[in-house]
């Protein structure tokens, strides 16, 4: 979450109820990237809130399951008591601590005189006249108070990393272990001040960890389903070239099967959680129309974002088997009772309406009005999906001396689908009806979208996407043709009806078809031919 006055993301989880009673005066340390950061939960406290540290939502991910796995431990100890250390355990965790300090600064140690300054509070601190222990306050206590001012804060983290809660005994057992830790560390790094990095006769003394527990009643590990998603996501979308419009979509899918399971565990989820997810989202009700939610979208949407995200989990190790495997909805056999695309009358009808339109609502902006005159006439003439054209730049306009292009890239832009450019010849209607002009009298950038105020148009570009529908159904009536796609479908109708290439046209539409063509071998060539075999529509 964010708070109204910041940017940076905030990590909030409830307390659980059976918690509450027992965590009151609790010290927190909890883990935030390579930080520890405090917290003592108060009698009253119903969550746990903390800045993730991050505007970045990736970094966000990763933080936040880090601090859940914390948490998640810190529970189970409140539940089943604190843990108590043995001897061995309190020394592994001191090594810990006692790596972690020399490797961070073994490199450039700093002066001997500070290594001495360290020892000797090192010390003060084991003979417990360390800080505010000097007070007179009775001697146990004091020689208590001593240590846990001088190292509590480096136990504090040996425990966070190992999300563990601990009894009375064993912190005290712990923070003497540290103590010596602690002070043999500040021997080796004023050696190392003096030039001096014979091999570490040290560390072997410290015990690798060991949980004592035993091995069948050890949890598991556990991975989180928005974990999965998030991983997917760092490869599929920066390397894999898939599109922001695909991880919303596979995000969506996510949140709504952890809200049906009522957990994020994805190692618990077996195939039968997700055939009665996709039976329950059969029963659904879209909010937006009222009318149930389409099979096809639960099973090329959902089910395969579903897919998608558990076989990232599966190739990574995280998990055994993807549960979403083998499960598909049957989709029933649609009786259509027209055509997919636009009728002549219907296209006409639409250009028409674009051509002759005119500002009627008060706070229509410049970038929309443009693009309910152009978008739908450019659509017409280039079988380009509606998404593609309103989020044109200036820049993608290219003159090749004869004849108009526009250029479709994913360099820059929201979304184009399977993240390929293609150069697309314009139509000389489009020419002849001052499209070129229109274009080359805007400012440089997008031609019909609005940054905000960080840059991003995501926001702008699916607001004008739903405008473009709402203005196509004032003319396009019909529930069984959808307004913005209408376009692609008549395009294609257009171009079997007048002979063009099946290749080119794929060329010119971005669709993908069976062998090699000319986007793996060559420069485009004759698409301009192409496109001009479309008639011009008699506006």
């Amino acid at each position: 979450m964010r708070r109204k006055d910041s940017s940076i993301l905030y990590f909030v989880q409830r307390i659980p109820a059976d918690i509450r009673p027992k965590i009151s005066g609790t010290k927190l340390s909890i883990p935030v990237g390579d930080k520890i950061v405090t917290r003592t939960v108060g009698a009253s406290a119903s969550v746990v809130k903390v800045s993730l540290g991050t505007r970045d939502p990736h970094e966000a991910k990763i933080r936040q399951a880090q601090i859940a796995a914390y948490l998640e431990g810190v529970w189970h100890s409140i539940r089943n008591g604190p843990e108590k250390l043995t001897m061995k355990q309190a020394v592994a965790l001191a090594g810990e601590v006692y790596r972690a300090w020399v490797g961070a600064l073994e490199d450039d140690p700093g002066s001997p005189s500070l290594w001495g300054r360290v020892k000797a509070d090192d010390k003060a601190a084991l003979r417990g006249e360390f800080g505010l222990a000097q007070l007179m306050i009775p001697s146990p206590s004091k020689a208590r108070k001593s240590l846990e001012d001088r190292f509590g804060a480096f136990a504090d983290v040996a425990l966070s990393k190992r999300g563990l809660v601990v009894d009375d005994d064993s912190r005290a057992k712990l923070l003497e272990q540290v103590a010596v830790a602690m002070d043999l560390a500040a021997e080796k790094l004023q050696r190392h001040s003096f030039g001096d990095y014979t091999p570490d006769s040290y560390e072997s003394r410290f015990p690798d960890w060991e949980d004592r527990k035993a091995p069948e009643t050890k949890a598991a590990p556990q991975v989180t389903i928005t974990q999965l998603l998030e991983g997917w996501w760092k490869e599929a979308g920066r390397d894999g070239g898939r599109s922001v419009s695909t991880y919303e979509s596979y995000s969506k899918a996510v949140r709504y099967f952890i809200d049906y399971l009522g957990h994020d565990d994805a190692t618990k989820v077996t195939p039968r959680d997700v055939v009665g997810y996709k039976d329950k989202r059969l029963s659904d009700v879209n909010p937006r129309t009222g009318k149930p939610i389409s099979a096809r979208t639960i099973k090329d949407s959902e089910l395969a974002g579903l897919k998608s995200v558990f076989n990232w989990g599966v190739s990574q190790h995280l998990i055994a088997d993807n549960p979403a495997k083998g499960v598909t909805v049957a989709l029933p056999k649609v009786k259509r009772s027209r055509p997919k695309g636009f009728t002549e009358a219907e296209a006409v009808a639409l250009l028409r309406h674009s051509l002759n339109y005119s500002r009627t609502q008060p706070n229509e902006t410049q970038k929309l009005l443009n693009a309910k005159r152009w978008v739908p006439w450019v659509c017409a003439y280039t079988g380009a999906r509606v998404g593609e054209i309103v989020q044109l730049r200036k820049s993608d306009l290219i003159d090749h001396g004869k004849h108009f292009a526009i250029l479709i890239t994913p360099d820059g832009t929201v979304t184009v689908k399977d993240s390929e450019y293609r150069e697309v010849p314009l139509h000389p209607h489009l020419v002849e009806t001052g499209f070129i002009e229109f274009v080359r009298s805007q400012d440089e950038g997008y031609l019909f979208l609005k940054p905000n105020a960080k840059g991003e148009i995501r926001g702008s570009w699916n607001s004008a996407k739903n405008r473009l529908r709402e203005f196509a159904r004032q003319v396009i009536t019909d529930p069984n043709v959808k307004p913005n796609h209408g376009w692609r479908h008549r395009f294609v109708t257009m171009a079997r009806e007048y002979g063009m290439s099946q290749e080119l046209r794929r060329m010119i539409t971005g669709h993908t078809g069976a062998g090699v063509d000319e986007r793996e071998y060559g420069d485009p060539a004759g698409l301009y031919r192409e496109i001009c075999k479309i008639p011009h529509y008699q506006v």
